[in-house]
């Protein structure tokens, strides 16, 4: 046996520790899972890390995650290897509990959006939790309650609101997840069944969040015309329901809509202001990704040429291909052409091209702002490259290159800002005793190289990726480590 008083040594590496301040050149010891010293630490270690002209910085927590069957049944390499450590899944209102026995998913197409579904052997959403834990996943994995499957566990789809009865089971779910370390509660309201939710109905499950010092996550009503209400909406929610407020994927959706996220965040400044929390996060595209059956229903008609067919089970030539594409390959009207395609497929996933730079650069930009992929794990097709390389892109695009952020204000959004965010203890940040998840990276070469016809590709320059301690990825390969685990709310490891 080795006696070296340390298990990893990373270094000569600048070491940005994730609150923002100047990166520092220092060596970073690690021992038993954690960081046992950063500095000049004396003595040996069982491994080495030369990491000269290299960032070590903490590893990166995607804040709106929709991997919540891929935890159980994938390697995660398409996070793990952009330097993602920690995924906070159940975004949307959607996920994969609670469930009845036999019963299937809340959400059309959940294998497409959620990943490869293995048969479920849980019931509650605690449960769910450690099915992740016992699955040993390869990043760690943080849990909102996806109010969706809360709904359908006792409305199905019903377009109504629940009975006295049912709002109590529905708290009480939710009550239960948060028990179980949850981290806060998500909303998908432009999605079946949570679009038939009324204000009234989140308050009530919101207070069950408030009572365990969650978060309330909402992919709002509207990202369109109605914005500025949608998010009043939130700020309504969190306030009456008595919790902070994370808008997700923050944006403006539309020609005609161009512009508004500085009236949205405007508000959200008075908001906090006046004392109400309200963070956002955004991804570093102008594209965005969602089920195709649900833009069918979009407020402004969309171009069929920027609306790009992403993931299908079984009409794969349908896939990497435009509506106005597929019109002319099926000899119809594009409209005709799209009914027809979610009529063969209906769980059908697709990329649309709605949103404007200068809006993403707004969000980007703001220090209220996290980094969320909202990426959808897909086994099949062509997903938004942003599953492989939103992180890349944010370090390589709008810090190397556009000079938008600066590098420690980039990792800062995110590491340790969605690490208090979501009350993840002794994550985020590189300090002495914390959690040793760490990325390891080159300034000069990180990149995003994923594109929207060939997505899946590892980024370049992540040169090594630490979970709990353990090299889970080394220049460009994932190794057989599986360190991750389940992280809950406000509780250490």
């Amino acid at each position: 046996m080795s006696d070296a008083p340390f298990d990893l040594l990373i270094r000569g590496g600048n070491v940005i520790d994730g609150t923002g301040a100047p990166a520092v050149r220092a060596d970073v010891a690690l021992r038993g899972g954690r960081i046992a010293e950063i500095g000049r630490p004396e003595g040996s270690a069982k491994h080495v890390i030369e990491a000269a002209g290299l960032m070590v910085a903490p590893g990166f927590i995607d804040v709106h995650a929709h991997d919540d069957a891929a935890v159980l049944s994938t390697p995660m390499d398409f996070k793990l290897m952009q330097g993602v450590t920690t995924d906070i899944v159940g975004n949307c209102g959607a996920g994969v509990a609670p469930v009845e026995p036999g019963s299937g998913p809340s959400i059309p197409g959940a294998d497409i959006v959620l990943g490869p579904l293995p048969e479920p052997s849980w019931r509650t959403f605690g449960e769910y939790m450690d099915a992740v834990d016992e699955a040993h996943p390869a990043i760690n994995v943080g849990c909102l309650v996806p109010h969706g499957a809360v709904r359908a566990h006792s409305l199905g789809l019903a377009p109504r609101a629940p009975d006295d009865r049912e709002l109590a089971a529905m708290r009480d779910d939710v009550a239960e997840g948060m028990a179980a370390g949850a981290l806060g509660l998500s909303t998908g309201l432009i999605y079946p069944p949570g679009i038939f939710a009324r204000t009234e109905e989140i308050i009530a499950l919101n207070r069950a969040v408030s009572e365990h010092g969650g978060v309330y996550v909402s992919h709002i009503r509207d990202e369109a015309g109605g914005l500025l209400e949608a998010v009043a909406e939130a700020v309504r929610i969190g306030r009456e329901g008595g919790t902070p407020v994370q808008i997700s994927h923050h944006k403006a959706s539309g020609r005609s809509n161009r512009g508004k996220t500085a009236e949205s965040i405007a508000y959200i400044e008075a908001q906090r202001a006046a004392g109400l929390d309200v963070t956002f996060d955004v991804y570093p595209y102008t594209a965005a990704s969602t089920v195709l059956a649900v833009m069918r229903r979009a407020p402004e008609a969309l171009d069929p040429n920027e609306v790009l067919v992403a993931s299908c089970r079984e009409k794969r030539e349908y896939e990497g291909k435009t509506i106005a594409q597929i019109a002319q390959m099926l000899d119809l009207p594009p409209d005709d052409a799209m009914d027809r395609v979610l009529a063969e497929e209906p769980g059908a996933t697709a990329i649309f091209f709605i949103m404007d730079e200068t809006d993403v650069r707004r969000v980007l930009s703001h220090p209220l702002c996290m980094i969320g992929s909202d990426g959808l794990p897909s086994p099949t097709g062509k997903p938004h490259p942003r599953l492989y390389g939103t992180f890349a892109r944010v370090l390589g695009t709008y810090v190397r290159q556009e000079r938008l952020l600066t590098l420690e204000e980039a990792v800062r959004k995110m590491t340790s800002l969605p690490a208090r965010r979501f009350r993840l203890l002794e994550r985020g940040e590189l300090r002495e005793g914390w959690c040793a998840d760490i990325v390891v990276f080159d300034p000069e070469r990180v990149e995003d190289v994923a594109t929207y016809q060939d997505p899946r590709r590892y980024p370049v320059g992540i040169e090594w990726v630490i979970v709990n301690g353990q090299v889970a990825a080394e220049r460009g390969t994932q190794t057989p480590a599986r360190a991750g685990r389940v992280v809950r709310r406000d509780r250490r490891d």
